[in-house]
């Protein structure tokens, strides 16, 4: 499901981008940022590198990932973006804190080989995470750069995000990470109700995908000729430790849907 266009006084999402988004765990946001924002946030991120983008001399390949990053405003981060924080705030109806935007670079290898990732996660559990184990609810991402198929995009399993919260349910001690400790664990027990398989997102610059906490995702090789610039965010609860274990029958008791 995409959105795009422009904002006014009504939610920025329909009716039916509600329902998609609970029954398949992701919404794609056309045009989200303004190119004005996008232009600054390039510039921006190329001056911080001492790098250029058309000048791939100059990029800093062993640097993929700008920790506690902030673009200067009106929008330091994703969760400022104006059509990002009045989605955000409509599904989660003020019950989630969060936002970001650190930048992950996946640079090019041309001779690589590509192939879609078998494997996944969900974040907030395990190294090197910088979140709190449980509690995150939703992502989003926006890429600097226009990305097409093959170039590192981010891979997502649609509808996973019901199959991992059914095995909370069934398991609920092991909200805190222990499922990591089972023995032979495999994160397809939370994949394995994927609707489509892994998909990847590709997107001219400036779209946001933003996915449930729950939804399985992963990175991806990049085989094309320009880096993969992602600017990601993310939130959780707000009550924090009150609801960050708290697996219910309703997935949605703590949302706005």
């Amino acid at each position: 499901m995409i959105l795009g266009g422009q904002m006014d006084n009504s939610p920025v999402l329909s009716a039916g981008q509600v329902s998609f988004f609970k029954e398949n765990g992701y919404l794609i946001l056309e045009n989200c940022i303004e190119p004005d924002l996008l232009a600054a946030w390039q510039e921006q991120f190329w001056w911080c590198l001492s790098a250029k983008f058309d000048d791939p001399d100059s990029w800093p390949t062993d640097q993929t990932f700008i920790g506690r990053w902030r673009f200067t405003p009106p929008c330091p981060n994703i969760g400022a973006v104006p059509m990002v924080q009045a989605a955000v705030d409509q599904l989660s109806g003020g019950n989630f804190i969060g936002g970001g935007g650190a930048p992950i670079i996946k640079w090019p290898n041309s001779s690589g080989q590509w192939s879609l990732p078998r494997s996944s996660h969900i974040d907030g559990y395990g190294p090197p995470s910088q979140h709190p184990e449980g509690g995150l609810v939703l992502g989003a991402l926006a890429n600097l750069h226009d990305v097409e198929s093959k170039g590192g995009c981010f891979i997502y399993w649609p509808g996973s995000h019901l199959s991992t919260h059914d095995y909370f349910v069934r398991h609920p001690e092991q909200i805190n990470g222990s499922f990591l400790d089972n023995e032979g664990w495999n994160y397809t027990e939370f994949s394995k109700g994927s609707t489509e398989g892994p998909t990847e997102f590709y997107a001219p610059a400036g779209t946001v995908i933003l996915w449930h906490g729950f939804m399985c995702h992963n990175g991806s090789p990049n085989v094309n000729t320009t880096p993969r610039i992602g600017i990601f965010g993310r939130w959780h609860y707000k009550k924090l430790e009150e609801m960050r274990y708290d697996i219910l029958d309703d997935l949605w008791k703590h949302w706005a849907v």
